[in-house]
């Protein structure tokens, strides 16, 4: 019977052509430390992330299949240009909100000022576009982008409920300010953990934002 089964998997695995082994890449702002030190007992139990080693982040792109990852040099170096005309971003996270989707629910601490992280975010996908070209457009959510850092992932109505819960009254910290220096490319091969390909830092003699 075992063997039956494999056969079919592999059959499977053939025909599902999202289950054939493909790059993905990302774009994200590591939060620091002091966040994880907060929260990552939450993380722990309601975020599959923390599970494969992500850090806490607020997202600029998200994860993605690139049609032609042999263009990652022209990614890094237009990625480089980006980083290197904007200054340092100041960040405010003030409680939490949630995105409701049946068995998928996901809470997240909100960004107060979404602004300067909707900017980086369209200066990155232009510069995504001027690499891959237009026709890559529907990859890249620009309008659809929403700060965050999210601190629970795929709940139950359940989960998200106690979730909810014990941030109103477990005495957990909700509040941070901090300044934003870099963002990182990460790479995902299917199986494997997301690793870095490149950090790129804003530019310090710019001013920062209010």
């Amino acid at each position: 019977m075992s063997g039956h089964w494999e056969q079919f998997t592999r059959i499977l695995e053939t025909i599902r052509p999202e289950e054939t082994p493909q790059q993905e890449y990302a774009i994200i702002l590591d939060a620091p430390r002091e966040i994880s030190e907060a929260l990552d007992d939450v993380r722990r139990r309601y975020d599959p992330a923390f599970k494969v080693k992500v850090p806490p982040h607020i997202t600029v792109k998200r994860p993605t299949v690139l049609a032609d990852p042999a263009r990652i040099k022209g990614t890094r170096e237009a990625l480089g240009t980006v980083a290197a005309n904007l200054p340092p971003l100041p960040v405010t996270l003030n409680g939490f909100g949630s995105f409701k989707a049946p068995g998928r629910n996901v809470v997240f601490l909100k960004v107060e000022d979404e602004a300067p992280l909707f900017q980086l975010h369209q200066k990155v996908v232009a510069a995504l576009h001027a690499v891959f070209g237009v026709d890559q457009a529907d990859r890249f959510e620009n309008g659809n982008y929403h700060p965050h850092l999210t601190i629970g992932n795929e709940l139950s109505e359940i989960d998200l409920a106690v979730l909810e819960h014990e941030l109103v009254t477990g005495g957990y910290r909700l509040n941070f300010d901090f300044i934003i220096t870099q963002f990182t490319l990460y790479v995902h091969d299917t199986g494997k953990p997301w690793q870095t390909i490149e950090t790129f830092s804003f530019n310090p003699q710019l001013n920062p934002g209010p």
